[in-house]
């Protein structure tokens, strides 16, 4: 046989507003899960758009870092080619300029040869005259076969003396056009020098300039994997950071509707 039990309007009311409590307890709770939540999502919102942007740095300071790789080697290569061909032109005008003191020194040489024909011509002149003198004597003197030998020679030895001088100007015109030569030999080298000096000064700023590139590129690349690796610490951070917001707001949803149904029920209890 079963016993009856009874329960006062006191203990409904004290149960009630027990129930009550709870339920304003769950809400609050519920409430405070879900901001938590609205904040983490707020947290994966910004940390979702630090890696987009991450990697759009990240991606173009890579781009930017190939770029001026590539641009680095090939002025590099240009520098070596335009040194190379500034070495080669030094090399010929030192070449041109040993050659052109020699070609000057052989002008030098012949003038000399030349200065000796004229000795020699003048010297075979004034023996012309000197047989011609003794001819004229020996003509006095009544010696007409010696007179006429010594006219004879004397003749010749004019004849002689005329070619001797005519070939030392000959001699001394080439000798100045063997000098002239010379000199423009040298001026050719002294312009093959200043031109290779000129190419090996650019080569020497084109590879300072590729050093610099190079290390921008350097720098670029450093750059840009930083860049790429915040970029994916900050996505793992958004998905972490949107997965406990939706948690916490759907748990707090979830709390936050038996609360009220506990709150609703302890006030119809009292």
């Amino acid at each position: 046989m079963s016993k009856k039990v009874t329960v006062s309007k006191e203990q409904l009311k004290s149960v009630g507003e027990e129930l009550e409590t709870v339920g304003v307890v769950a809400k609050l709770e519920g409430e405070n899960q879900i901001i938590e939540g609205v904040e983490n999502l707020e947290v994966a919102k910004v940390a979702a758009g630090i890696a987009v942007s991450q990697v759009a740095a990240g991606s173009s300071d890579l781009t930017r870092a190939a770029d001026a790789a590539l641009v680095a080697e090939r002025v590099q290569q240009l520098s070596e080619v335009v040194s190379m061909a500034g070495v080669t032109d030094v090399e010929e005008g030192v070449d041109m300029l040993m050659k052109g003191g020699d070609v000057k020194t052989m002008g030098t040489i012949v003038k000399l040869m030349s200065k000796e024909e004229l000795e020699r011509g003048l010297e075979l002149a004034r023996l012309a005259g000197e047989l011609w003198t003794v001819s004229d004597v020996a003509d006095l003197l009544d010696m007409p076969v010696l007179a006429d030998f010594l006219e004879e020679r004397s003749s010749r030895l004019q004849d002689i003396a005329v070619d001797q001088l005519l070939r030392y100007t000959s001699t001394r015109a080439l000798a100045g056009a063997i000098k002239e030569a010379g000199q423009d030999i040298e001026a050719m080298g002294e312009t093959e020098i200043a031109e290779g000096q000129m190419r090996v000064a650019v080569a020497q700023v084109a590879a300072e300039r590729s050093a610099e590139l190079s290390a921008a590129s350097d720098t670029l690349t450093v750059r840009g994997v930083d860049e790429l690796t915040t970029a994916a610490v900050a996505g793992a951070v958004a998905r972490e950071a949107a997965a406990v917001g939706v948690a916490e707001i759907a748990a707090g949803a979830e709390e936050l509707g038996a609360g009220e149904a506990t709150a609703a029920m302890g006030e119809a209890l009292t």
